[in-house]
């Protein structure tokens, strides 16, 4: 009997994709890289997709380690391609629905809220007077707004805005403007934030990450610490997973100044490089038995036949 082979999509493979390879044929499964920019739809197929690697075959499954910027019609087809996978049965984790609920921060935002979890508050408008009304009020209320891309990751183009003159150099990603309100650190020039890794409804590892500057994420130099989890660091992180219907993610949360934990956001493609080297914690183990799990319990092929 072949062994199952599970697709991991990512532009750019790498350490991750390496680590994950190793787990996945502990397991006895075999990986195959691929990049969703090289798919194609091809109703001329048995299966319809093409996937780079597979010989016209469907994998068993996939896991989505990365999806490379695009224009607005790129990433619609490289969802299409993760939808369709889903539709027919594939295991996709995670699912293009989950990815498309994460990576656009105000549905993000507007989940957890609507799940009652603590979130900053937040705003998302296109009319650039609208949010001009909205900052004006913050700042008159003491308290500055941070501004960030609508779809943005690892800290990059976030800007802090601490008087109205600023929002006439600023120019938003898209014409579209989220905003949520800056959270003061618990102690004054000390910026920390924490991000857990839940799988499967279970928090795999944890770690804080400290800088010198507001903008707290690993890829902007911020130093990876082990940390201690707090009850309600725990709930958070599995209702916000939950909050986005995740089978896995990495959860960021912020401790404001009078030590009350928010979630900032959920990342549905999280890296772990960081929280390995912090914590020595073996994350892509847990990621590939869940990979199995889904496997295991995997549906037929749900392609309808043809109708002639």
């Amino acid at each position: 009997m072949p062994k199952p082979r599970v697709v991991i999509f990512n532009d750019t493979h790498g350490w991750h994709s390496e680590q994950l390879t190793a787990s996945f044929n502990a397991l006895g499964i075999d990986t195959v890289y691929s990049d969703l920019a090289l798919c194609r739809i091809d109703l001329t197929l048995p299966n319809r997709i093409f996937i780079p690697g597979l010989d016209n075959q469907l994998p068993d499954a996939v896991l989505v380690r990365g999806i490379a910027p695009g224009s607005l019609e790129q990433i619609t087809l490289r969802m299409d391609v993760l939808h369709t996978l889903h539709e027919i049965g594939i295991p996709v984790l995670n699912s293009a629905s989950v990815i498309e609920l994460t990576v656009d921060k105000a549905r993000t935002s507007l989940r957890l809220a609507m799940a009652g979890l603590n979130t900053p508050p937040t705003w998302a408008c296109e009319d650039r007077q609208q949010a001009v009304d909205i900052i004006r009020r913050e700042l008159n209320a003491g308290y500055s707004v941070v501004m960030k891309p609508l779809f943005g990751c690892q800290g990059k183009g976030i800007i802090r805005i601490d008087s109205l003159e600023q929002m006439d150099l600023v120019v938003p990603v898209g014409e579209a403007f989220y905003l949520q309100r800056y959270v003061l650190p618990e102690q004054q020039g000390a910026w920390q934030d924490w991000r857990l890794m839940v799988i499967e409804n279970q928090l795999v590892a944890a770690m804080s990450r400290r800088s010198g500057h507001w903008i707290t994420n690993f890829a902007q130099g911020a130093q990876c610490f082990a940390t201690t989890v707090t009850e309600e660091m725990h709930y958070l992180a599995l209702a916000a997973t939950r909050a986005v219907e995740a089978p896995y993610a990495g959860v960021d949360l912020i401790k404001d100044h009078n030590g009350h934990f928010s979630v900032l956001e959920v990342n549905s493609v999280p890296a772990w490089k960081g929280l390995h080297q912090a914590t020595g914690i073996d994350i892509s183990g847990p990621i590939a038995k869940m990979v199995a799990n889904h496997i295991s319990q995997k549906q037929p092929n749900k392609f309808p036949e043809n109708v002639i």
